[in-house]
């Protein structure tokens, strides 16, 4: 005579918001600066799951841009973040579902206005299949399936990868293992070739009291239809040291023959990796060379973050070819328990050693925040940005001022411009 129904643990907040912006220099440009009015209109939502075997987190918002003063036409832009897990076999079998929608400059060189957006989507599907073989040695399937989609780009394609590893926990912190993968690309376009990826790598891993650290050194293999093999050194190396309980550095080594596609994902799943926007999207094998270094330091005063990028790109057959320095900061600060202030700045250096180009951008924003309840917040900028360039169409400078109302979930993001980075 009694029953009692199973708890969930489904979260869902949604959240609704309006902004509008002003900018002297709606184009970017150096020549021709005009005017511009933009009001954005936001919703947006975030799920969260973690009942049994079920798990899911997702963001998604949708934000509408009106350009009043006709600068550019309307847009609407919708970004996407989910992965999903189903662990069908406790500690043995899970399967895996990713998608990332977001917008992404067609030419990363060039200023990111209205032109030079367009909508990427990275959806994957896998599985990932342990066998224990003992209390200390543990084999690690990985299948997946992956579809990029580039809006108005003929780059689309669908990859197919399995990956395998055998981890040995060599002591009670430490680990080793070999680390195996084979992927195929296949582009939509006939005209081009497909690209297959196979590599190979000792991992050694562990944990200390105050830090993390994991290794991979190997080689990949690249074969590409009708054309020689490539074969060359990959590895990787992830630090993570927490210098007090309230800061910690994090410093992340990587080289790789890799494709636009992935090495964009990878960042997306873990942005200590590197900004994705730094890699042109095309159908190039790219040597993809990158340090970051990243300092985070969270208490009751101030939020602080600072972090460093240094990336050098090798295009197989675009002149695309370029090295890139880019450091970026920002600082929090609460006035009061309703009101909060802030700081950023941000400078890159762009080098495109084919062409001879060399871009400076220099950003500054200073912010406030005010809590209206615990649910409504109220926030206002201010942001310069500047630019040079040997391109002379691609110097500018612009000041802007931004104001948003957000109720529940979210912020109403700044329209998709500013700098090319």
């Amino acid at each position: 005579m009694l029953c009692a129904a199973a708890a969930s643990a489904l979260e869902i907040e949604p959240g609704i918001g309006a902004g509008v912006e002003f900018t002297d220099n709606a184009r970017l440009s150096s020549s021709g600066e005009a005017d511009e009015l933009i009001a954005v209109g936001y919703v947006g939502a975030k799920i969260s799951e973690h009942t049994g075997p079920l798990s899911t987190d997702a963001t998604a918002s949708l934000s509408h841009l009106r350009y009043t003063r006709d600068s550019y036409p309307d847009r609407r832009d919708f970004n996407l973040g989910a992965t999903a897990g189903w662990e069908m076999v406790k500690n043995r079998f899970d399967w895996l579902l990713q998608d990332y929608y977001t917008q992404q400059p067609v030419n990363v060189a060039d200023s990111v206005t209205p032109d030079n957006i367009q909508d990427t989507n990275i959806f994957t599907f896998g599985a990932n299949i342990n066998i224990p073989v003992s209390g200390l040695h543990t084999i690690t399937l990985l299948p997946e399936y992956r579809n990029f989609y580039y809006e108005g780009q003929t780059t689309d394609n669908q990859q197919y990868s399995l990956s395998a590893s055998w981890n040995y926990q060599m002591y009670r912190l430490t680990s080793v293992g070999l680390s195996a993968s084979l992927r195929t690309i296949d582009y939509d376009e006939p005209g081009i070739a497909n690209v297959d990826f196979s590599s190979i790598y000792f991992v050694f891993s562990g944990r200390r009291t105050r830090s993390e650290f994991s290794t991979n050194i190997g080689v990949t293999r690249v074969t590409r239809d009708n054309r020689p093999s490539t074969e060359a050194f990959a590895g990787s190396l992830d630090w993570l040291l927490d210098l007090t309980s309230r800061s910690s550095l994090r410093t992340y080594l990587s080289t790789d023959l890799t494709d636009s596609g992935s090495g964009a994902l990878y960042a997306f799943i873990d942005p200590g990796t590197g900004n994705p926007v730094f890699v042109q999207v095309g159908s190039d094998v790219i040597r993809n060379k990158v340090l970051t270094i990243g300092y985070k330091r969270r208490d009751g005063a101030l939020n602080s973050s600072l972090t460093g990028e240094l990336r050098e790109l090798i295009y197989s057959e675009s002149p695309n070819d370029s090295r890139i320095r880019s450091l970026n900061g920002a600082f929090n600060y609460p006035l009061t328990a309703l009101l909060s202030s802030g700081l950023s700045a941000r400078y890159v250096r762009l080098e495109e050693t084919e062409t001879g180009r060399t871009d400076n951008e220099y950003s500054v924003g200073a912010n406030l925040g005010y809590s209206l309840s615990r649910k409504l917040r109220a926030v206002f900028d201010v942001n310069f940005n500047n630019k040079e360039s040997t391109d002379a169409t691609q110097r500018y400078n612009e000041f802007s001022a931004f104001f948003s109302l957000v109720y529940g979930y979210g912020s109403v993001g700044r329209p998709g411009r500013g700098g090319g980075f």
